[in-house]
């Protein structure tokens, strides 16, 4: 028999708009994450450990986590290259993500193409037609109507939209269960950069798909307009496209008492605002010595 929640069960799981407290937790804890992640990867590149960091993640923790911390196992996720992030979020093993940053003399072969199959996680490689796969799996996804759906990270910029754009009118066309997450700056005004209006509903079609714009550094938002988007999916109602821009001016979250400082630039710091905002202390979440700890276990070949 279903459990049938109080009234006061019911008003303490509900927050902006319907996010539980636990779901906030558990967005910033990955944000956390991400960013230890990201450090404890530059500095293993600083010591000449690894042949490349996670540089192209950087500021993206907020979408990488808002946007796929509701992916379920059965869902496939779309890399973008160099961007590692959303790997990690899916269930990718830390090692995995670290041997892929290593000399080929520490990879061991295959290793990681199988971790990612396992995982559904789909990252670019040579000889691999990223989009036919992507194509196959939404088509399969809708064949099944099993909820499972294709979560697609695209590269900053106006080149993926013309390398994507067969694959996006397709998905129009066709309802495939499609979120595609696409990075791109803030707009220019008067010599100004200016974050356009972030309003959480389609603004325009993309090759006939919705397009959603929302601040990246904002994950509250992202995570509203990506809940949105993956249950539109998930019912086979098509594909959408999140526009997330990066700004360069501070960010006040959906719903914050206050407008952050200048300082509030970083994703984490704005989600920390955004908490004790509404009566959430971040730092009774802090996860640095776990995940530390973590961090060294997925790290100790590199000793060998």
């Amino acid at each position: 028999m279903a459990k049938t929640q109080s009234k006061t069960e019911t008003t303490k799981a509900k927050t902006s708009s319907l996010i539980s407290d636990e779901k906030l937790i558990a967005i910033y804890v990955t944000m956390l994450k991400c960013r230890m992640l990201e450090q404890r990867a530059t500095e293993l590149f600083q010591h000449g450990k690894l042949d490349r960091d996670l540089h192209a993640s950087s500021r993206r923790e907020a979408t990488a986590a808002a946007a796929t911390i509701d992916l379920q196992e059965g869902d496939t996720l779309c890399l973008a290259p160099g961007d590692w992030l959303p790997s990690i979020v899916k269930g990718l093993p830390l090692e995995t993500l670290f041997r892929v940053l290593t000399p080929a003399s520490l990879q061991l072969a295959g290793a990681a193409d199988i971790e990612a199959d396992r995982k559904n996680i789909l990252a670019p490689s040579a000889g691999l037609d990223l989009q036919k796969q992507v194509r196959e799996r939404a088509s399969a996804c809708s064949v099944a109507k099993k909820g499972e759906i294709v979560a697609v990270f695209l590269s900053p910029g106006p080149q993926p939209f013309v390398e994507w754009k067969r694959a996006i009118r397709v998905s129009g066309k066709n309802k495939l269960p499609i979120v595609f997450v696409h990075y791109s700056e803030a707009s220019t005004e008067s010599g100004n950069r200016k974050t356009r209006s972030l309003p959480a509903r389609p603004l325009a079609l993309h090759e006939g798909v919705p397009s959603i714009v929302v601040d990246a550094l904002d994950p509250v938002a992202v995570y509203r307009v990506a809940y949105e988007a993956i249950v539109r999916a998930r019912q086979l109602r098509g594909a959408t496209l999140l526009e997330c821009v990066l700004s360069s001016q501070p960010t006040a979250l959906t719903g914050a008492a206050n407008t952050p400082n200048e300082s509030a630039l970083e994703p984490v710091a704005v989600m920390e605002t955004y908490l004790r905002s509404k009566g959430i202390d971040p730092e009774a979440h802090i996860v640095q010595t776990a995940f530390h700890r973590d961090l060294d276990l997925a790290t100790r070949f590199l000793d060998r």
